[in-house]
């Protein structure tokens, strides 16, 4: 008898433990399949010298906040050495083991060391720049440059009048990147529809760093002084612009993509007619929390291009764009509403890969 009771208790036991087990693989399944605290992600990105990629990094940052991730965010300070970038792209793969976002202007240069992490299961976002299709890279989050450029222009023409005659230069700090020649493509798109008699140049290249683009527009401008208009497709074409028109006194239109403190002020001041916000924080959010839900609920991570949206600034919204950008929680509370409203119907946002732009 007293070895029958044993045996039962020890069936009993062994039942316990196997419920146990069925509950909690249960519960793993519609829920959290890791904590927070064990999640490894990272944004590897450009440089620390452009304030694109640092708003893009805000975004990633807020999002690793939003879900107490932890995300590594890394870039060279050396807005021109692509292989700087992917060797911390390549260090990162050792850590970040949940997912990399990458954002890059040299994705020819990342063309093996993505296909590499890729194959090696550790899942990669592109960013900002679509990457090369050998990566395996099956999702991109970046803006309709096109889109984008056409809204530039079209600001800049509702500001010329309808009998003006001349010209309109555009200068483009790297011509080879994608992003940046939709942007022109966009501006000669939109003129070319619009304005016809309106002859545009370019574009021109001008350059990345500081001087080096300072030295371009204004070669532009003295070689060109009669055009109506002055449109940049860069980061730092804003701020060169800027100085130039306010040194010369000159009467024609400024403006170009980005947002930077120089070039918030330029529109607010009247100097620049206005700048186009790319939403690049939307961007580096947008990709960090799809690799973070992907970790942490198993959730998929949805294939093809999702176009985040851009916003022209002017200075009907420029005191509404300085609030924002006075703090990360500010961003945050801004985009909320944007960030809720793509969430929400995904689908709305994403096209197929081939026809980002």
């Amino acid at each position: 008898m007293r070895s029958k009771v044993i045996s039962l208790l020890a069936v009993a036991a062994i039942i316990v433990v196997a419920l146990a087990g069925c509950g909690e693989s249960t519960s793993n399944a519609g829920g959290n399949k890791k904590n927070p605290s064990d999640i490894h992600v990272a944004f590897v990105y450009w440089t620390t010298a452009i304030n694109a990629m640092s708003e893009m990094a805000a975004g990633a940052q807020y999002a690793g906040e939003q879900y107490h991730v932890n995300v590594q965010l890394l870039a060279p300070p050396n807005p021109n050495d692509p292989q700087a970038e992917v060797n911390l792209l390549i260090n990162a793969a050792k850590t970040a083991t949940d997912g990399i976002a990458v954002e890059t202007l040299a994705p020819d240069v990342f063309d093996h060391p993505e296909a590499n992490i890729v194959n090696s299961g550790i899942p990669i976002v592109a960013v900002d720049t679509v990457a090369p299709a050998d990566t395996g890279i099956k999702t991109y989050v970046g803006n309709d440059n096109v889109a984008a450029g056409a809204a530039l222009a079209d600001a800049a023409l509702a500001k010329i009048p309808a009998d003006a005659k001349g010209s309109v230069v555009i200068g483009n700090p790297i011509l080879a990147v994608p992003v940046l020649a939709f942007r022109a493509q966009g501006i000669k798109d939109e003129f070319a529809a619009k304005r016809p008699d309106i002859q545009v140049l370019g574009p021109f290249q001008t350059a990345n760093d500081p001087q080096g683009n300072y030295n371009a527009w204004n070669n532009l401008v003295n070689a060109h002084p009669n055009a109506l208009a002055y449109l940049g497709v860069g980061d730092q074409d804003s701020v060169s612009l800027a100085k130039i028109k306010t040194a010369n006194n000159g009467k024609y239109l400024t403006g170009a993509f980005d947002l930077n403190d120089a070039t918030i002020q330029a529109v607010k001041d009247g100097v620049n007619f206005g700048l186009l916000d790319p939403y690049h924080f939307m961007k580096g959010y947008v990709a960090m929390r799809l690799l973070i839900e992907h970790a942490l609920n198993g959730t998929a991570i949805p294939e093809g291009w999702w176009n985040t949206g851009h916003l022209m600034v002017d200075q009907t919204n420029i005191d509404q764009i300085i609030a924002r950008q006075a703090s990360l929680d500010a961003k945050g509370a801004y985009y909320k509403p944007i960030i809720d409203q793509q969430f929400a119907n995904p689908s709305a946002y994403i096209k197929p890969m081939d026809q980002a732009k």
